[in-house]
């Protein structure tokens, strides 16, 4: 009996434990500070880089359907990670500012030029952590008959005509037009376009659906590098650039995690980073003396010479009033 006692006492102990540790690694997980973002919009290796203390909830394409960025700052979430494009999304009353002074102060000028434009209201509060600029993406280029190749005239090439796969964005669009002389009259563009499809521009142009597509350079790498059929084209008269950005709610309790920013552009991922099409938001100048080894093919692409990186852009955010303007101009074309 007094042995039955011990084994009873013995489990019921084992149990207690058990429980205890059970629940404290829930507790323990719980705790973990949370980054949300769309996982093919920033460079895999600022996952690779967090510490423990983290944990990634990725954002699912699926979800795009229903989902704003702001409904995600009502769950925990520490840090959120999104294309500029999205930014408008954000009540700026819901983010805290994202100080990094130091690593501010050694921002590019793109880098400031694009923080000035998105205003007061987020300038302090979106912090740039990648940028890659849009490019022309070809099938077959050997193949087509184009017209002034260094160019974005070169979607106005007849053998283009509906074989363009441009993003969604009359903004973006608008912008490219007048960048080379088209001020009101953007028809000419649309007669290029197969599609407006951002999310499956690089899948039109695998499949041989279209012969071009317009996109960030950082969505299109890995099918440029592996596909010998497919090659790029960042325009003489530079491009517009897209921006990964991270941005921090207010509910959070947690300081920005400035090492593992610098890490990302230390040399233990810079080179995987800028090969996947991401720049830093710092000076390129230091980048051009390291030995990256990019292949010669891709240099001008992933290292932009100075005279067209310097031509690039960023779109500022639009007021209410001046989206309506410009949808309208579109539409009217």
């Amino acid at each position: 009996m007094q042995t039955n006692n011990l084994v009873r006492r013995d489990f019921i102990k084992y149990a207690l434990v058990s429980s205890f540790l059970i629940f404290s690694g829930c507790s323990t997980s719980q705790q973990k500070l949370a980054l949300r973002g769309l996982s093919n919009s920033f460079p895999s290796e600022f996952i690779k880089s967090l510490s423990t203390a983290w944990e990634f909830f990725p954002i699912k394409d699926i979800e795009l359907k229903d989902f704003s960025y702001s409904s995600i700052l009502q769950e925990k979430t520490d840090l959120l990670v999104l294309n500029d494009g999205w930014i408008s999304n954000l009540p700026f009353g819901s983010l805290q500012e994202i100080k990094a002074s130091q690593i501010r102060d050694d921002f590019s000028k793109h880098t400031r030029s694009f923080l000035d434009g998105l205003g007061e209201d987020y300038k302090n509060r979106i912090f740039p952590l990648a940028v890659s600029p849009w490019v022309i993406l070809f099938r077959n280029e050997d193949s087509l008959a184009l017209k002034n190749r260094d160019s974005w005239e070169v979607i106005f090439s007849r053998v283009l005509t509906n074989q363009i796969v441009f993003p969604n964005s009359p903004y973006l669009l608008i912008s490219i037009a007048q960048k080379i002389g088209f001020i009101n009259d953007f028809s000419k563009i649309k007669s290029q376009a197969k599609s407006f499809d951002d999310r499956n521009a690089l899948n039109w142009v695998v499949s041989g659906r279209a012969n071009a597509a317009v996109l960030p350079l950082s969505s299109c790498v890995d099918s440029l590098i592996k596909d010998p059929r497919l090659s790029v084209l960042l325009p003489q008269e530079g491009s517009p650039l897209n921006w990964t950005v991270l941005a921090s709610p207010a509910l959070s309790r947690e300081s920005f995690p400035t090492d593992w920013f610098n890490l990302l552009w230390e040399k233990t991922y810079l080179k995987r980073v800028i090969r996947k099409g991401f720049l830093p938001p710092t000076s390129l100048a230091d980048l051009r003396t390291k030995n990256l080894n990019i292949s010669q093919r891709y240099h001008s692409i992933f290292l932009p010479e100075e005279s067209v990186w310097n031509k690039c852009w960023s779109l500022p955010l639009l007021k209410y009033e001046d989206k309506k303007k410009l949808a309208l101009n579109w539409n009217n074309s």
